[in-house]
């Protein structure tokens, strides 16, 4: 029904161009997706993380990994000798960083590799004199690269400041974006919006692929291919890059980050792709896709998921607030998915009701689970948690000539005289939706407005359960196929990373430094604290039940509270029976010597 054209990669495939073939290439694609779905990386080895989530279905779940004994008690304090017998034991090694650590930690290849700053530089080339004569570090984001076994610094990828000034690249961010590795390669995205594939052993073993690195020292990483998403794409990136790329078969896919200028209104580029699929081994692009288009609000900041089941398809949560499935060798889109109430109105920094996305969707058992969120700059504010039927949204997307299997159809739309919309819906007979939780608090004596707040935490589901951070601070645990909400936890501060699974505990870090370890219980008890204090006669016997109810869930689930040295903004992982977590300032290793 059609003939195969040459892509932009040199590949056979029924499209030309960056578009996918109409209406013909259609089901066609799903048939090919199923090819690339034959072809996945490896799976996971015991001893590796290898992306964020580690696996494509982005589930931060480790089932074959046992976690070390945790240091005795909670803080460390020192000159305590237990905890100095523990360190003797079970504290691998740790290693310095830079002053902000987002991006890692991935464990492959017998290395660890972390996106950090410049703050302690390892190279002197990049110490410079200042106006008053004094030594100080380059701003320069920077990816390390650390011996899986020692420790020892092995080398870093330095990308200079695109000369725009922080709405492009914020002064003394890293490298955010967290690393894939497979099989020889690297692939990350620096803070100049350049997807970049490295060669792991650095420059020991050579100088392969690009010839004309600015950095060749010995410190210094070996670039295989780079491709320049502002120059080839004509991109407006806002903010810093976070994406991380998602890599099936031959093919990587990753967000371009396109988004408003400083002025936070004017979206300079409306017509520049959302998502791309490179072709992972040339750098060249296959396919681009700009749905959100001009109704970018903020910035694009999430990662692609994948998952065979029930069809092929790379799932991405866009800068518009939409959840949107492709076709993984086409682009084609498969359904699309609004996560946001059809009066939800956006306010740059206020307590809007529209949101878009941080973290990633994730892959569970024929389902996807992600929450809303925004900048965490933008303060905390109304969120929502979602559960989609796959099944149900490719049923429900081919049989809706809008691909639509949002819970509600918008029938119209007008503004309210003094804020706001006025909307008319219909229920969507496509809807794909199971359960969301979230929305405003009207339970008498509550704490806050809002049931879920903003989330930039990527969920973790195991058996059955979600775990969820909430960027306010609070860690909640809910039932995955029924929505149930069954416990939550105040951690008093903000949470920038997701919770990982592992040996039957849940590890999450927050700004305090504060490592936390929950006890995973396939059948928990659950702790509703709103009916509790909606109960309480008045306001001190509401407080008195509150803390009475965060006691018993300590007691319950609270393993461990293990302070750190620093914000902890990254995704604790287990790998090969060491739990790897990063700091803002130290990279640190746990496990038998």
């Amino acid at each position: 029904s059609f003939t195969t054209n040459s892509c932009r990669d040199g590949s056979s495939a029924p499209f030309g161009g960056t578009r996918p073939a109409p209406l013909a290439a259609t089901v066609t694609g799903l048939v090919l997706g199923a090819a690339v779905a034959a072809q996945p990386p490896a799976p996971q080895p015991a001893a590796a993380w290898p992306m964020f989530g580690g696996t494509p279905a982005r589930n931060m779940v480790n089932h074959h990994d046992a976690l070390p004994p945790l240091p005795p008690g909670g803080p460390v304090p020192e000159g305590d000798a237990a905890v100095k017998e523990w360190e003797a034991r079970w504290l691998r090694w740790k290693a310095d960083l830079g002053s902000r650590a987002y991006g890692g930690p991935t464990v492959a290849g017998g290395r660890v590799y972390v996106g950090t700053n410049n703050w302690r530089p390892r190279n002197n080339r990049d110490i410079a004199r200042n106006a008053d004569g004094e030594l100080e570090p380059i701003d320069r984001a920077i990816l390390m690269c650390f011996d899986q076994r020692t420790g020892a610094f092995l080398w870093q990828a330095v990308h200079d400041r695109r000369p725009v000034g922080p709405v492009s690249d914020w002064p003394w961010e890293g490298v955010c974006s967290v690393p894939t590795v497979v099989g020889d390669r690297v692939y990350y995205v620096s803070n100049q919006f350049r997807v970049v594939c490295l060669d792991p052993n650095g420059f020991a073993d050579g100088n392969q692929g690009v010839q004309t690195e600015k950095y060749r020292d010995a410190t210094d990483a070996d670039v295989l291919w780079e491709y320049d998403m502002i120059r080839e794409l004509k991109v407006f990136p806002h903010g810093t890059a976070t994406g991380s790329p998602l890599i099936v078969g031959d093919y990587l896919y990753v967000a371009t980050g396109n988004g408003v200028d400083e002025g936070h209104f004017n979206l300079p580029a409306p017509d520049a792709p959302s998502l791309i699929c490179l072709n992972r081994h040339s750098g060249r692009l296959v396919w681009s896709d700009n749905a959100p288009g001009k109704d970018i609000m903020h910035g694009q900041w999430s990662s692609p998921a994948y998952t065979a089941d029930p069809v092929p398809q790379v799932i991405y949560g866009g800068g518009d607030g939409w959840l949107r499935a492709f076709d993984p060798p086409t682009g084609w889109l498969l359904w699309k998915f609004d996560a946001n109430p059809k009066d939800g109105v956006y306010e740059l920094g206020g307590t809007g009701t529209k949101n878009d996305f941080i973290a990633c969707p994730v892959v569970w058992e024929g389902r996807a689970y992600i929450g809303v969120g925004q900048d965490p700059e933008h303060t905390d504010g109304i969120g929502r948690l979602w559960c989609l039927d796959l099944a149900k949204a490719v049923a429900g997307g081919l049989m809706n000539p809008a691909r639509d299997v949002s819970p509600e159809l918008l029938l119209r739309s007008e503004k309210k005289a003094g804020g706001g919309l006025r909307v008319e819906t219909k229920p969507n007979p496509a809807s794909a939706a199971v359960w969301s939780y979230g929305g405003e608090e009207k339970r008498r004596w509550a704490t806050r407005e809002v049931k879920f707040g903003r989330t930039m935490s990527t969920a973790c589901v195991v058996d059955g359960l979600l775990y969820v951070g909430e960027l306010p601070g609070y860690v909640h645990c809910l039932d995955a196929r029924t929505g149930r909400h069954l416990w939550h936890y105040d951690t008093k501060t903000s949470i920038w990373g997701s919770c990982t699974y592992a040996d039957g505990k849940v590890l999450v870090g927050n700004d305090n430094g504060d490592l936390y370890v929950w006890r995973h219980d396939r059948k928990p008890e659950a702790f509703d604290e709103g009916a509790a204090m909606e109960n309480a006669p008045d306001e001190r016997q509401a407080r008195a039940t509150r803390r009475l109810m965060r006691s018993r869930i300590e007691e319950k689930y609270l393993v461990a509270k293990i302070e750190l040295d620093a914000a902890i903004r990254t995704t604790p992982v287990v790998a090969g029976g060491v739990l790897y977590v990063a700091s803002e300032k130290t990279l640190y290793a746990v496990g038998r010597r």
